[in-house]
């Protein structure tokens, strides 16, 4: 009897451990749930859910940038992707040790400004008084971040939900002089060369040559265990070169080896 009792019990343990985790994905944009999602990083998202084999399964919830950090400290089953790493952010979440993407760091992008260096300090740019416009709650790199909390009444702020998108949309109207984005986001958006007349492109003296995107979860039982599972994920050999392989060819030509150069280095891949 005893026996029986031992082996039920043991049953009983391995099913709570297989129960999934129900985890929600708060994000200013929701995949169409008909339709393919268009930007890598909830691609890869997904193509995590699918690697854990149910062990986590993802429901997405729309909300502001600003909103995102809220959701995720009220929220103990929240977790957000693509997010830089800050101190003030680790404070307030748990990260995957693993990125989830690499970007090429921000970028200045001016409409209409010839006589700009292609390397410029953000410090220049506000003394010439142009209107440079950021979004509410997004993080640009500590750096950035530092100087625009330091002179934030010298910058446009864009709030609420779809704040980039607001802001590359006035910037192609002639209502801002520049924003900081990243240039591959930008260019999507502007295919041709016609429609590309007239902007430019400047490495920001403050920024590193790439900047990584992070899976943050809620500070809660539940979301350490969905930031574990993720990045048991991250740690598969396979996950990781098809990590690598979808970031080849997304950004420019003179970019694309320190990206992939650095998620190499993050993942420990030897050479």
């Amino acid at each position: 009897m005893r026996y029986a009792f031992m082996i039920a019990l043991l049953f009983f343990s391995i099913g709570l451990r297989s129960d999934p985790i129900q985890i929600d994905i708060v994000s200013d944009y929701s995949p169409d749930p008909n339709k393919a999602p268009a930007d890598l990083a909830t691609q890869l998202l997904l193509q995590l859910e699918e690697t854990l084999e149910d062990k986590l399964i993802l429901t997405f919830i729309p909300a502001s940038r600003k909103r995102e950090w809220r959701e995720l400290v009220r929220n103990p089953k929240a977790c957000l992707y693509n997010k830089v790493k800050t101190p003030e952010r680790e404070a307030m979440a748990l990260f995957t040790p693993y990125p989830l993407m690499s970007f090429p760091a921000n970028r200045l992008i001016l409409k209409d400004q010839p006589n700009i260096p292609d390397t410029v300090s953000l410090g220049t740019i506000v003394r010439m008084g142009l209107n440079i416009g950021v979004s509410e709650g997004r993080s640009y790199g500590l750096d950035i971040d530092n100087f625009i909390l330091e002179n934030r009444r010298t910058f446009w702020i864009s709030q609420g939900n779809q704040s980039a998108f607001r802001l590359r949309t006035m910037l192609s109207q002639g209502k801002l002089d520049g924003i900081i984005e990243y240039s591959s986001v930008f260019i999507n958006e502007h295919p041709s060369a016609q429609a590309l007349n007239g902007y430019s492109f400047h490495a920001i003296e403050e920024a590193g040559l790439t900047i990584f995107g992070y899976i943050a979860c809620s500070k809660s039982n539940e979301g350490k265990r969905a930031v574990n599972f993720l990045q048991s994920a991250l740690e598969r050999p396979d996950l990781q070169r098809a990590i690598i392989s979808a970031h080849t060819g997304l950004f420019f030509e003179q970019e694309e080896p320190f990206i992939l150069r650095s998620l190499h280095k993050a993942y420990n891949i030897q050479h």
